[in-house]
């Protein structure tokens, strides 16, 4: 009976002995958990980077406010499949007391018009409590965009056909143009007699692009909310949106002159006007 007593004494040692051991070991594990950096998010919205300075900021986070605490981290940064040499990533450093750091990426070597994937990885032993390890994000680098001087913009549906003198940019080396502030003075004006529908703003410029002999633009807010309720909205959408709409009537019509034909569609209402057609609704003319 001593034996067995002393045996199972011992026995129960070694346990309490293991136990202790793992116990210190998950201490240790969650406090490097608990310590580590992490990114709020998995993924970022799209990134735009000026040609003049080609960086951006992420912002890096800890549970712990403690001391100073410092580490690297790690980039990848690809072009398609291909991986773009020459892009690089700063260390980050919380100061004592601070749960916030910054990391600045820089995409120098990214062309215009070209779409860059960066992941960055920070260099913990251990996944973080909570966010993320990882990052990732799309990166453009804008273009250097000239003013060509005044021409002219007109909307048949926001307010008649006049037109209105507008500043029109070209982006240089590229088949590409803003027209700057295109409603604002129609709508101050109120030619197209919405009276209380024409809402606060409106677009700062309407961006299009030529491919393929078809003009091409992103969505648009016109400065009109449909019944003068703002969640009615009205935007101009290029009809490559819907399915069942011509393309074909987005066209240059001359050396100086483009047609848009875009669908204007009410997002809460899931329908609108329909411009599509032979003849569009927007001119806009070259200096």
């Amino acid at each position: 009976m001593k034996y067995i007593s002393k045996l199972s004494i011992a026995l129960l040692s070694i346990a309490l002995a293991f136990t202790a051991c793992d116990s210190n070991q998950e201490g240790v594990i969650y406090s490097d958990a608990a310590n580590a950096a992490a990114f709020v998010s998995a993924s970022l919205a799209d990134i735009t980077v000026s040609p003049a300075d080609p960086t951006f900021t992420v912002d890096v986070v800890r549970a712990n406010a403690g001391s100073e605490q410092s580490g690297t981290v790690a980039l990848t940064a690809t072009v398609g499949d291909e991986p773009l040499v020459g892009c690089t990533v700063s260390g980050y450093t919380f100061a004592a007391g601070e749960n916030m750091a910054k990391i600045t990426v820089n995409v120098s070597p990214l062309e215009i018009g070209k779409e860059l994937e960066v992941t960055l990885t920070l260099d913990n032993t251990n996944d973080p409590i909570s966010g993320s390890n990882t990052v990732t994000v799309t990166v453009n680098k804008d273009y250097n965009w000239v003013s060509l001087g005044t021409g002219t913009f007109a909307d048949i549906l926001a307010f008649t056909e006049k037109p209105y003198n507008v500043e029109i940019r070209k982006a240089e080396g590229f088949d590409r143009y803003r027209v700057i502030k295109p409603y604002e003075q129609g709508l101050k004006n109120d030619d197209g007699q919405w009276g209380n529908a024409v809402a606060a703003t409106s677009c700062d410029y309407i961006e299009f692009w030529i491919k393929d002999g078809i003009i091409y633009y992103n969505k648009f807010f016109i400065g009109i909310n449909y019944d003068g309720s703002p969640s009615n909205a009205i935007y101009a959408y290029h009809p490559s949106s819907f399915s069942g709409t011509t393309l074909v009537n987005n066209k240059q019509l001359d050396d100086k002159t483009f047609q848009l034909a875009p669908y204007y569609y009410i997002e809460a209402l899931e329908g609108g006007f329909d411009y599509t057609g032979e003849g569009g609704s927007i001119l806009i003319t070259l200096p």
